[in-house]
């Protein structure tokens, strides 16, 4: 006896809807990924920006100033603490960021090196890095 089984209108229903629920989950899940990416990106795009105008304000104090007390100062006024000898950091965004100035002077010529980082993050991966240069106009 040869038996062939077809199969009903009910199970082909049945698989067709099998298909779909697995293609719009895998389409759902694709579409979460893209979502979740460009929150992300957006996140570390704000950070950046942040970080962008944190360092303009630090670079406008010290392209404005003569000497390296007057900026010291400015910086002090602006927010930042002394850390160690050279050296100014300040929190900023809540908390969520530091920023850490260097300053170091040979001659009349003193070059600022600004690091910015999230504070949860490791400080090996800055989110914004400059050095600045600036010609000192009065006696040191």
């Amino acid at each position: 006896m040869n038996l062939k089984q077809r199969l009903s209108s009910g199970n082909l229903l049945l698989m067709e809807l099998i298909f779909a629920l697995a293609f719009f989950s895998v389409a759902m899940a694709a579409t979460m990924s893209v979502f979740g990416r460009s929150y992300e990106m957006s996140k570390e795009a704000a950070g950046i920006n942040m970080a962008l105008r944190e360092s303009n304000s630090a670079i406008e104090i010290i392209r404005s100033s003569d000497d390296t007390g007057e900026i010291g100062s400015t910086l002090e006024k602006a927010g930042f603490s002394p850390a160690g000898d050279t050296g100014y950091e300040k929190e900023y965004g809540d908390g969520k960021y530091s920023m850490e100035l260097s300053l170091n002077e040979e001659g009349n010529l003193l070059t600022a090196d600004i690091t910015c980082f999230e504070k949860d993050k490791d400080t090996s991966d800055p989110l914004y890095e400059i050095s600045i240069k600036h010609a000192l106009r009065g006696g040191t």
